[in-house]
C-alpha cells in the first residue's frame, strides 16, 4: 500500500490487521487496550509469545508424563512373567525390555 501510495484511515487498517490474526491471538488482543496500530502490533507479539510458552510447557509436561517409571524390583521377583521364551514369541505374548544397564556390548 505504501509503494502504490494508497492511504486509508488507521481504524480501517487496524480492522484489516485484526481480521487476519490467528483466532487465539485475536480473542486475547481484542480485550486489551491499544491506542494505535503500533500498540496493537506490540500486544500481538506479547500474546503470541505467551501462547508459545504455554504450548511448549504443555508439550514438556505431556512428554514427561509419557515416560512411566517401572518397578524393577517387582520384575526381578517375578521373572517367569516378564521374560518371554523364544518359542513363545509369535504366539501373542509380548516380551519386556531389559534395562539398559543390563545390556553388554559383545563387539
Amino acid at each position: 500500500m505504501i509503494k502504490v501510495g494508497i492511504e486509508e484511515k488507521e481504524d480501517i487498517t487496524i480492522a484489516r490487521f485484526l481480521s487476519g490474526l490467528n483466532f487465539d491471538i485475536r480473542d486475547k488482543v481484542e480485550l486489551l487496550p491499544y491506542h494505535d496500530l503500533n500498540d496493537l502490533v506490540q500486544l500481538c507479539i506479547k500474546v503470541e509469545q505467551q501462547l508459545l510458552r504455554k504450548t511448549s510447557s504443555k508439550i514438556d509436561q505431556a512428554s514427561s508424563n509419557f515416560y512411566v517409571k517401572k518397578d524393577f524390583k517387582k520384575e526381578k521377583s517375578e521373572p517367569s512373567k516378564n521374560l518371554a521364551k523364544e518359542g513363545d514369541k509369535g504366539k501373542g505374548e509380548t516380551s519386556t525390555y531389559t534395562r539398559t544397564s543390563e545390556i553388554k556390548c559383545l563387539g
